[in-house]
């Protein structure tokens, strides 16, 4: 889809780069903070929609910051539309990419370890072998519904992306708070229903909420403006 739309709109591939180079410096301070965060506020022992909020902020001040500083100080012609929906691939994509192989790897481990002979030889940490357990016996649904959040997290990315778009264009800071706070609320939202319910509620409430995701990238559309070199 990158090189479709990339082709499509005559963009430069250094703008989907830049929006995954942003997730990777979103996530270098943002994973450190979180276990700051973890440790000052004995987050293991708040109840469970505190630890939603908390999680789901850290989240969205992180990454929507980010998603400004790039605008503001390095992609500073990138105001459009089709130049913030790319830019929201290259942020998405990052993350969908990042979070493949580290679940590709965890899949040829679980494989190595289940062809050893003897898996309690090979030293591993306590309550890692009903770990591996689990994992055998999850049920065949998950891996979809896996590939289910990576598309609707894409979504989100695209439409937090030209909303802090607009921050530009319209020259307000309004817009950064915006995708701060929605950010934080799906976030939050999902973590408390994958935790109350299950793996598979939380995957339909983020269904549900990539409805007004959408709307936004449309509503976008309108507000920012189109390219004025699009092909037709």
């Amino acid at each position: 889809m990158v090189y479709w739309l990339g082709r499509r709109w005559t963009l430069p591939w250094r703008l989907a780069l830049a929006g995954g180079v942003t997730f990777v410096g979103s996530q270098v301070l943002h994973l450190p903070a979180n276990s700051v965060l973890g440790m000052t506020l004995n987050m293991s022992s708040q109840p469970l929609p505190v630890q939603a909020i908390v999680l789901g902020l850290s989240a969205g001040i992180f990454e929507e910051v980010a998603r400004y500083v790039v605008y503001r100080f390095w992609q500073k012609d990138a105001r459009s539309w089709e130049e913030a929906v790319y830019f929201g691939l290259g942020h998405g994509g990052m993350e969908s990419a990042l979070t493949g192989l580290l679940v590709a790897l965890t899949l040829v481990n679980m494989v190595v370890i289940a062809q050893a002979p003897d898996p309690t030889a090979l030293g591993l940490p306590e309550g890692a072998l009903e770990q591996i357990t689990d994992f055998w016996s999850m049920p065949l649904y998950m891996p979809m519904l896996a590939v289910a959040e990576r598309l609707m997290a894409l979504v989100l990315h695209v439409a937090l992306s030209t909303v802090v778009a607009l921050c530009f264009t319209r020259h307000r800071i309004w817009p950064l708070l915006v995708a701060i706070l929605w950010h934080a609320a799906v976030d939050s939202l999902a973590v408390y229903a994958g935790q109350t319910w299950g793996p598979a509620v939380a995957e339909g409430v983020l269904a549900l909420l990539t409805l007004p995701n959408v709307g936004l990238i449309v509503l976008m559309r309108r507000a920012l403006g189109r390219r004025s070199v699009v092909p037709a």
